[in-house]
Formats: structure tokens, sequence, C-alpha cells
């Protein structure tokens, strides 16, 4: 290991220039003094009358003046300097003492005084001279001539010069001095590594901070390595004088490690060939780096790749010209357990398939989260055969067992397969995939779907119904038609019930089953609920007005009754129309049961004194401990039951065990699909409060209805 021929930056020695001053100045002081001595003789044995006493005295004064502050010399002893030097020009027969003691004064004053006020401060000593030469002349009748003059200008002049010159002098290299003082001091305390290398790669120059990071030990300087080489200088692939930095990794001899950004540059207008090295460590830089990158590439929660990054290796994949295959993986029911379990129950699950379907596919293929409860599996050189294996894969790993929400729970899911062909982009074949998911998804999930073309044209005249149901909802296409619920006691109209048609331009008017699907699929099913709530709670106001005792039914799905904005959106319609709550009644069917929010969601509307009915009793989920649990209003009898009653008498029987329970729970029956006056007559007799059918009235808009409070015909 060579070894730098100089100290680090901190212990340079100091430059020529600073030695030099140094130098001069103690000449100057040696000569100063030794002149003043000579000077303070000649006054006290050469000097004539008792004036000389004057400036002999002053003279130790100003030497103590001297000693006590050598670098600044105040006005005190500027006026002091030009008086000993008036004085001595009376008493002193020659001039030579005073301008060789000037001389002194003005040089010690050029090297040791104020750097601004150095010119004005030495005019006291030379006005001193030249005012003690004119009153000498004055008092000593003495012919004044050219050369007299001469030899009193003259040496003040060269004197002036040769101070200003040193003075000026003096100031450069205390500027210089300054400079090499302040680079000393952003060198050393600079976060940037700095090495000055030689022609052969030893460092002759650096800071502590170089050293630091390049781990050199003790005091010993290694080379400056590169990432090809433990010596930059000697890089043959372009790192020397590169324009930007190269990344280097380092092991510290604590056993940590880092990265440094170094850059080597050749330094010219110097003797030899050197080069200058910065070093900057960027550990952390390259840590968030790498973390954003990871984040980029990975997906937070299940740690597959994120959809970014997928897209990018499907990219890949299908650059390479060989077949691509891509399975779209949506899990069925994920909203429910959400909803149901809670947010972290669901995250669980999610990252339990995750972990699942990378299991499933192995290293042969790609797994990735596209977002929410959407996987998907890359398999290159898969074909539709090689696809659909790996598929069966995936659902067979997915439905083993999984019982960590405390019990068991199996992970269904529906899977899109779409395998490319030539000239097929990422989008293309991502958006098969998707299509063939989408459609086992219809047919009831838990199965695989190879993509095929027709497919894509079910899909899209799909999104062309979620676009104008959308329109329908906000643009007022959807028009409520009632029909009557009858006392059958009285055969009077006792209510009616609600029942939204689309009546969408080019179709006609849509019955809801053509729609409502659709509707909560697309979570449209919520603003659609909302608006036939209000124009059902509108149009019983009037006939309230009008006279009428008619209450109204209105159908609410389960994912209405579930979402959060439900029961503040039924108080808001009740208290804008001023529709009495118990005039209201809200029908859901058996599978509300199964939906632990909508249940919830259920009771609160009950306790605001709204009316519930229970539609289609005994065709779903029908338990006795439900219904004894949670009370109704109203249970209806499915039109099932009631067009069998002259078909067997086991119809009849169960018809009347249902009148008879509800009866027992205190809930009034409502039969429905009425079609003859035998199955009302029945029903009357059996106890059956309420029907509605054909029998009594179409469902038809509410102008159409008869002005009397009867049943419509």
């Amino acid at each position: 290991m060579a070894r730098p021929t100089r100290a680090v930056v901190d212990q340079l020695p100091a430059s020529p220039d600073q030695t030099g001053l140094r130098r001069i100045r103690r000449l100057t002081e040696v000569y100063a003094y030794l002149s003043v001595t000579v000077f303070t003789l000649q006054l006290l044995f050469v000097g004539t009358g008792h004036e000389r006493l004057v400036p002999i005295l002053l003279v130790p004064v100003m030497l103590a003046a001297w000693r006590l502050w050598p670098d600044r010399a105040g006005w005190a002893v500027a006026l002091m300097e030009g008086v000993i030097v008036h004085g001595a020009v009376f008493v002193l027969p020659n001039p030579a003492p005073v301008i060789n003691f000037l001389f002194a004064v003005t040089m010690r004053r050029a090297l040791f005084g104020s750097r601004e006020r150095f010119p004005v401060k030495v005019v006291p000593a030379m006005l001193g001279y030249v005012s003690g030469f004119v009153a000498w002349i004055s008092f000593k009748p003495v012919e004044v001539t050219g050369p007299l003059i001469a030899s009193v200008v003259m040496p003040l002049m060269g004197l002036a010069v040769a101070a200003l010159a040193l003075h000026e002098t003096v100031r450069s290299v205390r500027l210089m001095e300054d400079a090499h003082r302040t680079v000393e001091a952003v060198v050393r305390s600079s976060p940037i590594g700095l090495v000055l290398l030689d022609v052969f790669g030893a460092p002759r120059l650096h800071n502590d901070r170089a050293r630091e990071l390049l781990d050199w030990r003790g005091g010993e300087s290694g080379r400056v390595p590169c990432p090809h080489g433990p010596d930059i200088t000697h890089c043959e692939r372009g790192c020397r004088a590169g324009d930007d930095p190269v990344e280097v990794h380092v092991t510290r001899a604590d056993g940590t490690t880092g990265v440094l950004a170094v850059q080597a540059v050749p330094v010219e207008h110097v003797s030899e060939r050197h080069t200058l090295v910065t070093a900057l460590d960027v550990s952390k830089r390259r840590e968030l780096e790498d973390a954003l990158r990871t984040r980029a590439e990975r997906d937070e929660l299940t740690g597959l790749a994120g959809r970014t990054h997928f897209l990018h290796l499907v990219d890949e994949a299908l650059r390479s010209g060989e077949a691509v295959g891509l399975l779209v993986i949506d899990l069925d029911g994920f909203k429910e357990v959400n909803d149901a379990e809670g947010h972290e129950a669901g995250d669980w699950y999610l990252v339990s398939a995750a972990e699942r379907i990378g299991r499933a596919v192995g290293p042969v293929a790609t797994a990735a989260r596209l977002g929410g409860d959407e996987f998907a599996v890359l398999a290159p050189g898969h074909d539709v055969r090689d696809a659909a294996r790996l598929a069966t894969r995936v659902l067979s790993e997915l439905a083993r067992p999984l019982t960590g929400l405390g019990h068991d729970t199996v992970i269904r899911a529906s899977v899109g397969i779409a395998v490319s062909s030539p000239g097929v982009g990422t989008a293309d074949l991502l958006r098969d995939a998707d299509t063939a998911m989408y459609v086992a998804k219809r047919e009831g999930g838990g199965r695989i779907r190879l993509f095929r073309p027709e497919m894509g044209e079910r899909v899209l005249a799909r999104q062309r119904d979620k676009v104008d149901l959308r329109t329908a909802v906000s643009d007022g296409q959807l028009v409520l038609h009632y029909q009557p619920i009858v006392d059958l006691a009285t055969s009077e109209a006792a209510g009616a019930e609600a029942l939204v048609r689309w009546q969408r331009p080019g179709h006609g008017l849509l019955a809801p089953g053509e729609f409502i699907g659709l509707a909560e699929e697309t979570g449209l099913i919520v603003p659609l609920g909302n608006k036939v709530l209000a124009g059902a709670c509108e149009q019983a106001m009037r006939w309230r007005e009008q006279g009428r005792a008619l209450g109204v039914t209105v159908n609410v799905s389960t994912r209405q009754l579930s979402a959060p904005a439900f029961l503040p959106s039924l108080d808001r319609v009740l208290k804008t129309t001023g529709l009495p709550p118990e005039r209201l009644t809200i029908e859901v069917t058996e599978s509300v049961w199964a939906d632990g929010a909508a249940m919830r969601g259920l009771m609160e509307v009950r306790e605001t004194g709204v009316r519930v009915a229970l539609d289609d009793f005994g065709t779903g989920y029908s338990s006795l401990s439900y219904l004894q649990r949670y009370p109704f209003d109203v249970v209806k009898i499915d039109r099932s039951f009631t067009n069998a009653l002259a078909e067997t008498g086991r119809t009849a029987g169960v018809v009347r065990c249902i009148i008879d329970l509800a009866d027992v729970l205190g809930a009034h029956t409502v039969a429905e699909g009425i079609e003859t006056q035998a199955q009302a007559d029945w029903l009357r007799d059996a106890g059956c409060a309420y029907a509605q059918g054909y029998l009594f009235g179409r469902p038809d808009l509410a102008e159409n209805w008869d002005a009397q409070p009867s049943v419509p015909h």
C-alpha cells in the first residue's frame, strides 16, 4: 500500500508565501527595534539643547506600545511618532538618523498595523518630519537650495513608495492566507470525501471524510476503488473522467456495508498528471430507491407482483414470441367476508388466497394482485391446455379448508383464461382474460372459462347496458307502477306496492327482472332504490291529500339495506314528504338473514316506526328461529303456493300453516299472485288478511287508478 507524500489537508504545511511573510516580519521587527535604539543613542549623545529630552522620553512609551499592541497601534502612538520625528529634526545635526527612524516606523506599521488605515496613520510621522524641517529652516538661517529640498523630499517619496508596495504585498499575502484557511475549512467540513491521486493512483491529499468513507485505517491510505477494480485511476471502462459518478459497494471493518457515489476527474494545469476523486455516501438514498422500487413492483399487502410491474412482465413475455397464458382470478363472495368479519379478516383472507395462488403456480408462472380481490397469473410458454391445467391447480389449492376465521371457510374463485395469438398486445390479452372471468362469475362462480370471441360481444353489450342504466337513474327514465294490496274482508284497496319499470329508449318498458340484477352488480341499486323510495313516499302523500288511506310498500335490496347511508336517506325522505312512518312498508326477501349488516339496518328501520314485510316466505332461507328473533309486521305468501292451492291438499296445508304462524307471531299475511275468485275466497276463509294479484289489478301508473278508493279495474 502506497503511503501519501503529503499529510491530509487539515495538516498541510505552510505555503512558501506564509513562510516568507513570517521571515520578513521578523527581520522588520529586529530592524525597527535596532533603528529606534540607535536613534535614541544619537539623541542622547549627539543631540543638542534641552529639547532633545522630549523625544528621548517619548521613545520608551512608543516602544512599550509596540510591545503591548504589536498589531494595532492607535492614533495616540501615531501622533507620538510624529512628535518624536518633529523634535529630532531640531536637535540632531544630521537628518539621516531621523529618516532611518522614520523608515523603521513606517515599515513596521506596513507589516503590523491596521490593513485599511495604514496609509493614513503614517501621515503624522511624515508630517512631523516635514514640519520639523520647515521649523529648522526658520530658526536656523540656512540657504534653501534645490539639493537641500531634494535631500529632504526624495527620501520621503522613496519611503512612501516602498511602504505602499510592502503594504500591498503583505495584504495580498494575507488574502491568500485567508483563502487558504477558507478552502481548508471547507474541505475539512465537507460531507463529501475528497482525494487527490497522483499518476500512480496513490493519494497525495485527502480529507477525513474520505478516510472515513473509504475505510482507510490508522495512518495508512489505500487506493480508491471503482465497480470494475481496486483502482479507479487505472480503470479501462471509463470510470475516470466519466460524466456521471459510479456506485461502489464497500464493506467496512465493523461489518457494515454501504454504497458510495465515486467520481474521478483529471486535474489540469499542474506539472504532473493528477486525478481528483469525490466520494459521497448514497447508502440511504439507495435504500429508499430500493424500497420504492419494491413497492412499485410488489403488492404491499400480499407480496405478489403489483399491477404495473406485472403488466411490464406481460409486455416482455409477449415480445419473446412464444405463447403466453394469462389467468385472471376473482374471489367469489369476498365482499360478504369483508362485511361480516371486518377489514382485518378481509386482509387476512386476501393474503391467504395470495399464498395459495403462489403455491399453486410455483416457479413456472408469476402471480400478481391486480387490485381488490382480483389476482392474475402470467404463464409464459403455456398453451390453452397448459393454462387450463394451471387454473385447475389454482382452484384446487384455493378450495382447501381455511380455518383462520374461527370456522371452516372455502375460498371460491372465478378464473378467466386467455392465450396470446400473433399481434395481440398486453391490454388485449388482459381484457380477454378479464372477460372470460366475468363470464365464469356470471355463471355462478367457482369455475374456469376460456375466452372466446363471442364472449367479448356479450360483454360489450353488457357494458352498454350498464352505461344506459346509469343514464336512466340520473335522467328520470325510471317510472313507478303501483299494484293494489286488497283487504280480503272488504275487497277494498288498503295499500299499493311500488314496482319500478325502465322506460328504455329503443327497447320499450322493461320489467325489473331485466335490469335489477345489473343494478345489483354495478352498485346502481343504491341510487335506484333511493329514487324509488322517494317517489313512492311522494305518491303516498298525494293519495293522503286526496283522502285515500293507502299505505305504500317498497322493495329494498339487501345491498341497499346494508349501506350505511340507507337509514339517514330514509329519515330524510320521510321528513321531506311528511309521510307518517307507519304508512310505509319496507319489503325484503329472506336473503337478508344471511347479511349481518343488512339485518342490523333492518332492525334500525323498524325502530323508526316503518313497517317491515318478509317477501316470498317459504322459498328461501326460511327459519322459525329467525322469525321469532326478528319479528316482521307482514309475511307475504309466495305465488308458487297460491297458484297450487287447487292442485294438492299438501299445498293448502302449508299455506294454512304460514297464515297461522304469522298470526302467532303477530304479523299479517299478504298472498301474492291471486288470479281467481276461488283463490281469494279460500284465502279469506283460511284467515289471510290481504292479497294482491291480477284479480284485483295489474301494476299501473298512479294516474291510471280510479278516483275512488276502491280496487282499480
